[in-house]
């Protein structure tokens, strides 16, 4: 039996997450989809593969290194960079004579990745061991397919075919959700906790007050969401500035790319200040029924002669939204290290010094073996 190895060159964070989740079924998935005579051996490894999404002819020369030190037949490159040709979002791409193929996990979108994920392994599997996908086997047939299209790339190309979204718009959309997927925001929840408690006890404590109170009362919806919108945008912004979480213009970025990063953090800390809103406003409407009796809620208010439960209720909004606002800029996250790591744009500078530094030990590794070896052959000479 014809025996093939496919090496999964995983990305750390998430691909590697959803990797370790499917590898045993990509076995009997291959033997059932693709050639049930091939004995189908899969192994992976851990790599950032590229310092930049821009340069994608690194990252098929690190993964044809690395399929060729392992002795793989084939390999497939599973990343968490986006992609990006001509203005479209590039799902996948493969170079047949490397069988090297690259995926960009984001451009999956943040919804049943892992399902798009394996149905497109089995796809490049198909296309790296058969060379052909004309006939395409239907149990591998990508569930979104009607969303991307295949298209040829030019000669000057490191890959020769390449998969991209059809819709500039929704292939945008997806790819913001899932490179928010991507940066884990939840890892992040924890971190946040003395902000939170800063905005709880803020709350708590305007919220003993009358004026409070009456600003609730008269308060209309559109004011409501109004210092709804400053309190979360006003906290996104704050850790944006404190933390110098915006990417600035760099010979090292694209503008396309540094836009993408940046509308990716706001969408990420969104999602973690939003969350954070959420738990304040559930913690306030405790403490707002214990400190607040309705009794007294109807005395020391002129504005409405009868509280109801809804009076309580938008009392607890505005004491959320100014806590949170208040917690937000009076405190700071506990551990700077871990809201960076939420972000592409700092990971990115992580895995450019990281991949530096590797460079430069090869390069070193290089020159003393060249040493080495000129020495060694003077050594001999002086000896004949």
């Amino acid at each position: 039996m014809e025996k093939v190895v496919v090496g999964l060159i995983t990305a750390p964070g998430l691909p590697e997450e959803l990797i370790k989740d499917m590898l045993e079924d990509l076995s009997e998935l291959s033997s059932k989809h693709i050639d049930d005579k091939v004995d189908w051996q899969f192994d992976y490894q851990t790599n950032p593969l590229a310092a930049s999404a821009e340069f994608i002819d690194q990252t098929f020369e690190k993964a044809e290194a690395i399929r060729e030190d392992n002795q793989w037949d084939l390999a497939i490159a599973i990343s968490d960079l986006p992609s990006i040709s001509s203005n479209k979002i590039v799902v996948s791409e493969v170079n047949y004579e490397q069988t090297i193929s690259l995926l960009s996990v984001p451009s999956l979108g943040a919804i049943r990745v892992k399902k798009k994920l394996q149905n497109l392994l089995m796809h490049h599997i198909t296309w790296l061991h058969r060379k052909d996908l004309s006939e395409t086997p239907e149990g591998i047939r990508l569930s979104f397919i009607n969303q991307i299209t295949e298209v040829s790339t030019s000669e000057d190309e490191v890959s020769n075919k390449r998969y991209i979204r059809k819709s500039t718009v929704a292939g945008w959309s997806k790819l913001v959700a899932g490179m928010t997927l991507m940066n884990e925001p939840w890892t992040a929840l924890n971190n946040l906790k003395t902000i939170v408690a800063l905005s709880f006890a803020t709350g708590t404590y305007i919220s003993i007050f009358s004026i409070p109170w009456e600003l609730s009362l008269d308060y209309s919806l559109w004011r409501f969401m109004m210092l709804t919108f400053i309190a979360i945008f006003g906290v996104v912004g704050w850790l944006i500035y404190a933390h110098d979480l915006w990417e600035l213009v760099s010979s090292k970025n694209q503008r396309s790319y540094r836009h993408l990063y940046n509308f990716t953090t706001m969408a990420t800390l969104l999602f973690i200040t939003i969350v954070n809103y959420l738990v304040v406003y559930l913690l306030l409407i405790i403490s707002v029924i214990v400190f607040v009796p309705m009794g007294l809620f109807e005395n020391w208010t002129r504005i409405e002669p009868d509280v109801e439960w809804t009076d309580y209720l938008n009392l607890v909004w505005f004491s959320a939204s100014v806590g949170v606002l208040a917690g937000a800029l009076g405190s700071t996250v506990e551990d700077e290290g871990t809201i960076q790591n939420v972000t592409y744009s700092y990971r990115q500078m992580y895995r450019y010094k990281q991949i530096e530094e590797e460079n430069e030990e090869t390069t070193k590794e290089e020159q003393t073996e060249e040493h080495a070896g000129t020495k060694q052959t003077h050594d001999k000479s002086e000896d004949d």
